[in-house]
């Protein structure tokens, strides 16, 4: 698996711990082997296939990891989800992030639309794929989380959700001249909220770190509501 995450050029690697700290190791298994949080994984699987999304039996959670996102979505050697117990602060956080990797792999498994290696893909693949995807993964994880707020889902304050809606025609038009792009700067500028304020920034405008998952959800919610997930998540970007 650590194989897997190195040829997928995870952006967890980059700040890999490897078990340096036995004490943390110690308390973040105890929190991966917890049996409600794995009940609750298993439950969302459940529910997440029920949905439409296709079933992923293989859910790795990690006890140690740097930073980056919470879930990493690999294609082989067989369709699998990692997700990284120190960067969810919670369950729910945690379902959040595997419900992200499990709309990328429904997305993309067979389909030869993402490489193993999505940082090359980035090359090839339009922006308008990558964020489509993010926003199927977020309205996935309000399916399965319907208690949470939006911008609990988003992982953000309440103030900074009103901040990304008050200027939403702004980043909008901004992400509207990125769509038909390719390059890993733009999965860098509009999906990765800890990227550097170099590559978020457009002009004179500085990117808020969740402006590309915000407009991700927003711009998706309207194909979601009239088709349903199942046929969002396997429809064109």
């Amino acid at each position: 698996m650590l194989e897997s995450l190195r040829l997928a050029r995870a952006p967890v690697l980059e700040s890999f711990p490897l078990a340096t700290d036995s004490k943390l190791l110690h308390r973040l298994g105890l929190r991966a082997a917890d049996p409600e949080t794995q009940q609750r994984l298993r439950d969302a699987i459940e529910r997440a296939a029920a949905l439409g999304a296709d079933r992923c039996d293989t859910i790795t959670l990690l006890a140690d990891g740097g930073s980056g996102p919470a879930s990493e979505p690999l294609l082989r050697p067989e369709p699998q989800v990692v997700l990284f117990v120190e960067i969810a602060a919670n369950v729910n956080e945690l379902i959040i992030a595997m419900a992200g990797a499990i709309a990328a792999l429904t997305r993309w498994s067979g389909s030869g639309a993402v490489v193993h290696d999505r940082w090359e893909a980035a090359r090839t693949v339009p922006l308008r794929e990558w964020i489509y995807t993010e926003g199927l993964g977020l309205h996935l994880a309000a399916a399965l989380l319907p208690d949470l707020s939006p911008y609990q889902l988003l992982g953000i304050h309440h103030a900074a959700f009103t901040r990304l809606r008050e200027r939403e025609k702004i980043f909008r038009t901004l992400l509207d001249a990125d769509l038909d792009e390719r390059g890993i700067g733009l999965p860098l500028r509009w999906l990765t909220p800890d990227a550097p304020l170099g590559p978020r920034t457009v002009g004179d405008v500085v990117l808020p770190p969740a402006a590309g998952r915000y407009l991700a959800w927003r711009m998706t919610a309207e194909r979601v509501e009239r088709v349903g997930l199942r046929e969002a998540l396997r429809a064109e970007s």
